[in-house]
């Protein structure tokens, strides 16, 4: 008992504080954007997070994390100049295969842009800010294909890191350091662009219609997927990040059609391809069959879980957790570890409870503790339904939960009043 004392006494992990989707979104509702804006067209939140900005990354900050990359030339960081994007070449490392800083500094005074992709890997800052905006668009019903990430651009004065182009997901540019000038395709056109990524031709970007914004410290841009856009600086440098957002899309759920319906992997019969009326008529029946509707609900019913809970365990002191199990008992306080979101998914037989990095099954008379589990943020086992008249191995199942790595003990100044 002594031990789990000492160890509740220590200061919590140094994560700093979280910025939510409400904070990028300023002053405006995380409800009115999904409804007015989200996937239709671009908007600006001048001063969304103030300054909060510099404390996301500033560029030292930025160059520490330059300075810690091991083998940068694999996919990492890449330079880009007026349009042309390319990789970082062997002879921009010493010996130990990290980044020699002299040369990437003179690289930036020339005018490349130093793009730094996956930066949530590298930063807790990052990481958390990234964790935080897709735990937020789940909870307002949005559904991802991909999690959410943050890439890095530093761009030097008078410069243009790349061409105008579309991305497949959708951004919150959040302007870090310096100004930058964005123009976006404002979405309005009677005739929208197909949904192609990459590059846009001169004729085809001077046919949109845009919208200009120029983005200073602590301004957030929302720029729909699929909306071409450019960015140039003028005197200033600019540091910005971008975090990516993946919607699901009717293309992703088709692509569980072919395990919900086997005949769909058979192959086309001869001659099919003569008769495109035909052929049409023979995959529409296909597609309109009961089989593969209810098929195809139970395949996406089981799948949704780990569509909506977060893939990856982030940092939050786990391998102290490890050591204080034993001294864990019906009364110790426990919370859930950070970043961690979790679903449950039950039938008629079982109950199963999904969190990043694993899952519990049990009974599907489990059903209301895992509810209850998913959705405080703070408990004990003997609060849990069914925990006082026994009817549920309380204790075993909160220290399952541990194990898997969705609750910690709770350290005394994450108590409130209302929990105690």
């Amino acid at each position: 008992m002594k031990a789990r004392h000492e160890w509740m006494q220590t200061p919590s992990p140094p994560w700093p504080t979280v910025i939510s989707l409400g904070h990028v979104l300023g002053p405006g509702t995380v409800t009115g954007f999904l409804e007015s804006r989200w996937g239709r067209g671009p908007q600006l939140f001048p001063r969304a997070l103030k300054e909060q900005a510099r404390a996301i990354l500033d560029l030292a900050g930025f160059e520490s994390l330059l300075a810690s990359l091991h083998h940068g030339d694999e996919g990492v960081l890449h330079l880009a100049r007026s349009g042309g994007r390319r990789s970082i070449t062997r002879s921009m490392l010493d010996e130990d295969g990290m980044l020699d800083l002299r040369q990437i500094r003179q690289l930036f005074s020339a005018g490349e842009t130093l793009y730094l992709t996956k930066a949530h890997r590298l930063s807790p800052t990052l990481m958390a800010l990234c964790r935080a905006i897709e735990l937020d668009l789940a909870e307002y019903g949005v559904a991802l294909r991909a999690p959410v990430s943050a890439h890095v651009f530093l761009t030097p004065p008078r410069s243009q890191g790349f061409a105008p182009h579309r991305d497949e997901h959708g951004s919150f540019v959040v302007q870090l350091d310096g100004t930058k000038q964005w123009a976006v395709d404002d979405g309005e056109s009677p005739h929208p662009a197909p949904h192609r990524l990459g590059g846009l031709s001169q004729q085809a970007w001077e046919s949109v219609e845009r919208r200009t914004f120029l983005l200073e410290p602590g301004d957030v841009l929302y720029v729909p997927e699929w909306h071409g856009h450019e960015a140039k600086t003028s005197d200033k440098h600019s540091l910005h990040v971008t975090i990516r957002m993946f919607p699901l899309r009717w293309a992703d759920v088709l692509d569980e059609v072919e395990d919900a319906l086997p005949g769909l992997a058979e192959a086309v019969p001869r001659h099919a391809m003569d008769d495109p009326a035909g052929l049409a008529r023979q995959l529409a029946l296909l597609l309109a069959s009961s089989e593969l509707e209810s098929s195809l609900a139970e395949i996406l019913r089981q799948r949704s879980a780990r569509l909506v809970v977060p893939r990856t365990v982030l940092p939050d002191n786990g391998l102290a957790q490890v050591m204080t199990s034993d001294g864990i008992d019906e009364k110790t306080w426990l919370i859930r570890m950070f970043g961690a979101g979790c679903r449950v998914v039950a039938d008629e037989s079982a109950a199963t409870l999904y969190f990043p990095g694993g899952s519990v099954q049990g009974p599907a008379g489990l059903r209301a503790v895992f509810d209850y589990v998913a959705c405080m943020q703070v408990l004990r086992a003997c609060d849990l339904p069914g925990a006082a008249t026994g009817r549920i191995p309380a204790l075993e199942i909160v220290l399952k939960l541990l194990e898997g790595g969705l609750l910690r003990v709770a350290y005394p100044d994450e108590l409130d009043e209302t929990s105690i």
